[in-house]
């Protein structure tokens, strides 16, 4: 069972996160593109529009804590330029770290037949990230207020809350 192929869901999000706080910069401003827009009414988004200017800090709260699926698809276009280019840095990344029963095709986790992990590959991967300070810091962050630009330039506010069920005690 340790091997077995299977899905990974937003568990996906932890390579995405990992590979966000060791080639990116927090306090970066990343401009969003219109591949944010497009999910299904029933697929979580933190309600990222083109244009828009977060700071990838921002980028990964709406991730680790709404579990953002918008906010997966920005970090991967501000690390490699693209979800594709970024799913291959999540590959080579997952293969450094032992994972080598990992397929990665997206930086959110959406079901596609051809991504894939195995439970022993998502705690090598969760074992390298927890290194991490920030890592952890985000993780254990209840609530967030962020606070990003519009392709306007105007203000949104938002509060984003963990939806962890074992750090909310449910």
């Amino acid at each position: 069972r340790l091997y077995d192929k299977l899905y990974p869901a937003s568990t996906t999000k932890l390579m995405t996160a990992y590979l966000a706080l060791k080639y990116g910069k927090l306090e970066d401003m990343v401009t969003v593109t219109d591949s944010v827009t497009g999910f299904a009414i029933d697929e979580v988004v933190c309600g990222l529009y083109p244009g828009g200017q977060v700071k990838l800090y921002d980028l990964l709260c709406g991730l680790l804590l709404k579990s953002g699926n918008d906010c997966g698809v920005a970090i991967a276009e501000y690390i490699s330029g693209s979800v594709e280019a970024f799913a291959e840095l999540m590959n080579e990344e997952a293969k450094e770290l032992g994972a080598t029963g990992t397929h990665f095709v997206n930086p959110h986790g959406l079901h596609e037949d051809d991504h894939y992990t195995t439970a022993y590959d998502l705690y090598l991967i969760f074992n390298a990230a927890v290194q991490n300070d920030h890592f952890v810091k985000l993780i254990s962050t209840k609530k967030y207020d962020a606070s990003y630009m519009d392709a306007s330039g105007a203000p949104v506010n938002v509060t984003w809350f963990n939806t962890n069920g074992y750090l909310k005690g449910t």
